[in-house]
């Protein structure tokens, strides 16, 4: 079994308070197992100034588990003291025990896309800050708010809960609030009391964790139930944990698995608990993604009947990609299945290996997998930044299939440039149910021309697989998009070259991104030189018009010449003046064996037989056979298969 670390830092889209301080950004630690091509992850995700775990330890404690691997797997408890290392581990292992993909548990949330009831989070700040927040959730369907007090004034947030209060009941709407520790024994008896007058559900940790005598007397007498929370952190121990619980008897556990060592550990949380008849629910930590999913597994399998305190996933700018979604309080594990490709993908580019299987399309002949560096890829990611202007926090659009390095690579944008991918199913129009704005998105010229009505929510896109016909390209004129055809193959882990479709810098030139650069061989054709992407230089079948080293046009696939009479005929360029002749129809130009010209040139036009006239075509270029065909033959990635369908003639 393989174990690999990664630190990732994340960026709070705005600061948030807490009674420790604000927090703009944080770190977590994603632990990978690898074992027989299975990729298992996990998140260590400790908390400053809340987490047991010493932060100045952290990475040489995943070092020596690295070189320990078996010894912890099976005695976790030799991480006592480091809990969020000790949940990664765990995670990771559940993970890859179950096959990999994030399945940590087989729950209904994922199974069958049950959602999980949550409560929305109202951050700390003045007035100001906090009111809109609360509407915000309040008309967005929340039923469930808790709110972070004791940064403010006393008086103010009171202020806030009787404005609520004001306008919804507690049948309306459930009220937590969480003191993080912020009173003291001088003045909690008194605030516990002014709370009371707000029907609260409960407070969260009142005082200052280790004040067992304290806290038992308010457990007993507050009006407002006592959940505990920072309370279980420093209790390792099972004796510890009792001695707190028959001396407290608080009215609720919160349990946070990130900041507790794990699942494992929170369900004994829990047997304590309900053997005490105290109930309990469940809150994430400010994980990641990945940490929050294996979260919500596990919470849908314990299946506890409180609204949770898990988070939507959203408070990052540069979260990985990721299936959660939130509507109406409820916390959803998307059902679109390219997530389990991602999923997997992301594992898999966590773990160890320093290579990684690509598949190429098939466009011109068999698919065939090739091992490429994961270092070219990254850099690969960082040229497209630096060529389109990519920023953290920038919204990204995923609508192409994970199997081929379109895909892929779009991912990988998303975790170097940190990027907030969007996902969606890969179809016609993956624009149609987008509704905010993308900064970056890939598509393919089918999806381009059925997405053109929605196509200002996008700002750049750069289009792939395929030619941009006359027509498409006309029509692109008018849209405020900037979009660029791009050149590029599983080789180069995709585009090398870009030309502008539209804009003031419209071009019929594609223009070699940074430190690459082209030349010809002796048939003709393009020879790339991305050492970057690829330390070989890659040569083509591609037919071009070399303007420089640094940019071409391109003409047709040498394999596609037509050799007719002594006269070599581009079938892209033929194909080109017919884009308005043959409208709405998927058509080629390809050569026919003949006697006397060694090849004749042919018309295959897809769909029934109609008028098609060539008049306009230059003599040798006119076809001397028009065909129809059903349907065409297809490539694996959904290209026209020439060769198979001319012998459908």
């Amino acid at each position: 079994m393989d174990f690999n670390w990664t630190k990732r830092t994340l960026t709070f889209k705005q600061p948030a308070g807490t009674s420790r301080g604000v927090m703009k950004s944080r770190d977590v630690w994603y632990i990978a197992l690898s074992e027989n091509g299975i990729n298992g992850i996990g998140e260590c995700a400790p908390l400053p100034g809340l987490s047991l775990d010493d932060f100045n330890q952290i990475e040489s404690k995943l070092d020596e588990v690295c070189g320990n691997l078996g010894l912890f797997i099976q005695d976790l408890s030799l991480l006592q003291y480091f809990p969020s290392i000790r949940f990664g581990l765990e995670m990771a292992h559940l993970d890859l025990k179950n096959g990999g993909g994030q399945t940590y548990y087989d729950s209904p949330f994922t199974s069958s896309y049950s959602p999980i009831s949550i409560n929305g989070l109202i951050w700390m700040g003045d007035t100001d800050f906090m009111i809109p927040q609360v509407g915000e959730k309040l008309a967005e369907g929340w039923r469930c708010i808790k709110i972070k007090i004791g940064a403010l004034d006393f008086d103010k947030e009171c202020q806030i809960l009787r404005l609520i209060r004001s306008e919804f009941s507690r049948d309306d709407v459930e009220l937590r609030v969480d003191a993080n520790g912020a009173f003291t024994e001088n003045n909690v008896k008194e605030k516990l009391d002014r709370l009371a007058e707000f029907d609260l559900y409960s407070i969260e940790q009142p005082i200052q964790p280790g004040q067992w005598d304290l806290l038992s007397e308010l457990c007993q007498c507050s009006s407002v139930p006592i959940a505990l929370d920072e309370e279980l952190i420093p209790l390792v121990e099972e004796t510890e944990r009792i001695k707190m619980l028959d001396k407290a008897n608080p009215q609720y556990l919160v349990l946070k698995p990130s900041l507790l060592g794990g699942f494992y550990e929170s369900e004994k949380w829990i047997q304590l608990a309900e053997e005490r008849n105290i109930n309990w629910w469940i809150t994430s930590a400010l994980e990641s993604n990945i940490g929050l999913n294996a979260i919500s597994q596990w919470t849908a399998k314990m299946k506890p009947d409180e609204f949770q305190g898990l988070g939507t996933g959203q408070l990052f700018t540069n979260n990985i990609p990721s299936p959660l979604k939130v509507k109406s309080g409820k916390l959803y594990s998307d059902e679109v299945p390219i997530f389990q490709d991602v999923n997997q993908f992301i594992s898999e580019w966590m773990n160890g290996n320093d290579e990684m299987m690509l598949q190429t399309s098939g466009s011109t002949g068999t698919p065939k997998p090739i091992t490429v560096k994961k270092d070219w890829m990254k850099n690969s990611a960082r040229l497209t930044g630096r060529t389109f202007g990519l920023k953290e926090g920038d919204s990204a659009l995923l609508c192409m299939p994970m199997k081929y390095v379109a895909g892929k690579m779009m991912v990988v944008r998303a975790l170097e440039l940190e990027l907030d991918l969007k996902v969606v199913e890969p179809c016609s129009n993956p624009l149609k149910n987008i509704n905010e704005p993308i900064n970056f998105a890939a598509m393919v010229p089918l999806q381009l021309e059925n997405s053109l009505k929605d196509l200002a929510k996008v700002k750049k896109l750069i289009v792939g697989g395929g030619q941009v016909n006359s027509k498409l390209e006309e029509k692109l004129q008018s849209v405020s998009t900037h979009v660029y055809e791009t050149y590029g193959m599983t080789e180069t882990l995709t585009h090398v070259a870009i030309k502008p479709l539209n804009g003031p810098s419209k071009s019929d030139v594609f223009r070699a991104l940074d430190d690459i650069d082209f030349e010809l061989d002796g048939r003709g054709c393009l020879v790339i030189n991305a050492p970057k992407m690829n330390p070989k230089p890659v040569i083509t079948n591609d037919f071009i018009d070399l303007v420089d080293e640094k940019s071409f046009r391109w003409l047709g696939r040498y394999d596609n010449i037509i050799n007719s009479g002594g006269i070599k005929i581009i079938p892209e360029v033929v194909e080109a003046k017919l884009s308005s002749i043959v409208p709405n129809r998927r058509f080629f130009i390809a050569g026919k064996s003949d006697k006397s010209l060694g090849e004749k040139v042919v018309l295959v036009v897809e769909g029934k037989s109609m008028d098609i006239s060539c008049k306009s075509l230059d003599k040798f270029e006119q076809p001397k056979e028009i065909h129809f065909i059903p349907e065409f033959a297809e490539t694996k990635s959904g290209k026209i298969h020439r060769q198979t369908t001319l012998s459908l003639i």
